[in-house]
């Protein structure tokens, strides 16, 4: 379906340590480059685990107007307002068997992302603050998320479309063995982040609040015929996986750089917005 004049090309990047710079920043010149491209037509957007709150105001200065697909895919937002397009939650009966199996494990305890009253919310449980929700929550002092599940404000286990556990990897793997079979056909992944050295995330949301289902939904609304990704960590794999190219930044994961289309520069090189705008040169050339 490519018109005579290019095809249509949806841009997805990921955001932390492929966006943007190891620091968590975006930089200038990306800012600038890219909404060079987004004035021009160009249609860029990204797919970030990060909340709505937290992935705008790292990119601010983007001029940003395609929906953002927030939490690993599990909301769909609008660029300015942060109003839900699209919401998938994760069940139930999921979250309540993740509960009891993390009661099991003294030292891994679940955060859930909930949406109650209209907006999104970090829940957790004050009586068993381990290591993880401690190291989740330092960060996250001045958020207006943070709701802790009291007996005067209970968790409803019916509203939480996102999970994250933070443990030492040996844990991890082994309460995911244990949690498979009470996930049904949730997606879960397991992943290194550097700033929390020592702790990997166990993270998990319904089957289509994935990167991958949100971007392949969006295309369709778009009528894109082009999918172009970019990404560094293992939940951005499904992507790669359904993009027509995928590159990888060089300072991704190996199993990353194995899957990708090419290997680009780093993050703090502006690997991404330079791609973007030489592949966007080339094409009108063409």
């Amino acid at each position: 379906m490519t018109s005579s004049a290019g095809p249509r090309t949806l841009y997805v990047s990921d955001l932390d340590r492929t966006l943007l710079r190891s620091d968590g920043s975006l930089s200038a010149a990306s800012a600038r480059l890219l909404n060079a491209a987004i004035d021009g037509g160009a249609l860029f957007t990204y797919a970030t685990a990060r909340s709505f709150l937290s992935s705008r105001r790292a990119t601010k200065a983007l001029r940003l107007r395609l929906p953002l697909l927030t939490y690993g895919g599990t909301i769909t937002a609008d660029p300015d307002t942060g109003q839900p397009a699209d919401l998938r939650l994760l069940g139930a009966t999921t979250v309540q068997a993740t509960l009891r199996l993390c009661d099991a494990h003294a030292t891994a305890e679940p955060i859930m992302h909930t949406f109650e009253d209209g907006r999104d919310w970090i829940r957790w449980r004050p009586e068993r603050m381990t290591l993880g929700v401690q190291t989740f929550l330092a960060s996250r002092s001045n958020d207006p998320r943070l709701r802790p599940a009291t007996a005067d404000d209970p968790l409803d286990a019916a509203s939480v479309f996102y999970i994250s556990i933070l443990a030492q990897n040996p844990e991890l793997t082994g309460l995911r063995t244990a949690l498979i079979p009470e996930l049904g056909s949730a997606a879960h992944f397991l992943s290194v982040d550097p700033g929390t050295p020592g702790l990997d995330w166990l993270e998990f949301h319904h089957e289509d609040g994935t990167k991958a289902k949100a971007i392949q939904r969006l295309a369709s609304t778009l009528d894109a015929d082009r999918l172009v990704v970019f990404g560094d960590n293992h939940n951005d794999l499904p992507m790669f996986a359904i993009a027509d190219e995928s590159y990888a930044v060089s300072n991704a994961v190996p199993a990353v750089r194995d899957a990708a289309t090419r290997v680009i520069n780093s993050n703090d090189e502006d690997a991404v917005a330079r791609w973007i705008t030489a592949d966007r040169q080339t094409s009108s050339r063409t």
